[in-house]
């Protein structure tokens, strides 16, 4: 076909921007490399070289399918094309990440002044987004059926999910229940869980310790939330809670690294 508006010439460039979209750029150009590197179509069909070049499972698959489409469809396109494209793509969405915006988001009586998206509506397409890691943090958790669910599935596609959350011990007596017990045998199999244990805290002049108190959210180092609610049912139903999305820019990035680099240096530790 000559025809580059063609409907497999546009389903090629789909199942590109699928792909090229939600990965790092440097692996982008690593994929790239390795596509280059065979330029042979005999060569590349079932290169593990190439479907390898991304550790996800779950890009496997979708780099595979684009493998199996491009050659099954559109032989005629060559690898250096395929390359470009794919760090055409790429290079777009970096810029496209760069430009930060921000939304308000709001659990609680409305106004006339602005129509704001609830907390738990933030917070569900956040963990739908992401495509390799998600990091969630919060002091309370209890009663949040339809988060769970969505962190659940969110694993079951591949995504690397670590939770930090206050326990019942070093909550001294603020926290009266497990938060990782109350989310569920089905998410525990799948999520690294953290604290932050007392011995780790400041201390108050009176001897009281810090609480575990933040309540935010990273998917893929590229959306942050931010907010006030803590992950309970009264949080995502009946408080008044604030909170902010911040997409693109340095944030999001830069406190997904902070929490990595505390259980790195063990200011968080992980839970039984």
């Amino acid at each position: 076909m000559n025809n580059l508006t063609s409907s497999q010439h546009k389903q090629l460039m789909e199942k590109i921007h699928e792909l090229a979209a939600q990965l790092p750029g440097e692996m982008v150009e690593e994929l790239a490399a390795k596509i280059l590197a065979t330029q042979s179509l005999a060569a590349i069909d079932g290169s593990s070289a190439v479907i390898n070049a991304v550790p996800n499972p779950r890009i496997q698959e979708q780099v595979e399918e684009l493998l199996n489409y491009w050659q099954n469809n559109l032989p005629e396109v060559g690898a250096d094309s395929l390359a470009f494209a794919l760090l055409a793509v790429a290079q777009a969405e970096q810029r496209n990440h760069q430009t930060q915006t921000m939304e308000i988001v709001w659990t609680g009586p409305q106004s006339q002044v602005i129509h704001l998206r609830r907390t738990d509506q933030a917070l569900l397409q956040l963990i739908r987004e992401a495509g390799q890691r998600l990091l969630v943090v919060s002091f309370a958790v209890y009663k949040v059926r339809n988060i769970v669910d969505a962190l659940i599935a969110a694993a079951r596609r591949g995504v690397a999910i670590s939770i930090v959350l206050e326990s019942p011990d070093e909550s001294e007596g603020k926290l009266t229940y497990d938060a990782m017990q109350a989310m569920g045998a089905e998410i525990r199999k799948h999520a690294r869980f953290y604290t932050w244990p007392l011995k780790n805290r400041p201390l108050s002049p009176d001897g009281k310790h810090g609480s575990l108190h933040a309540k935010a959210a990273v998917a893929d180092g590229s959306v942050l939330f931010i907010s006030s609610a803590n992950l309970t049912e009264y949080a995502m139903n009946l408080n008044m809670e604030l909170g902010v999305i911040i997409r693109g820019g340095e944030l999001p990035n830069q406190i997904d690294e902070h929490y990595a680099e505390l259980v790195i240096k063990k200011v968080l530790t992980k839970l039984r």
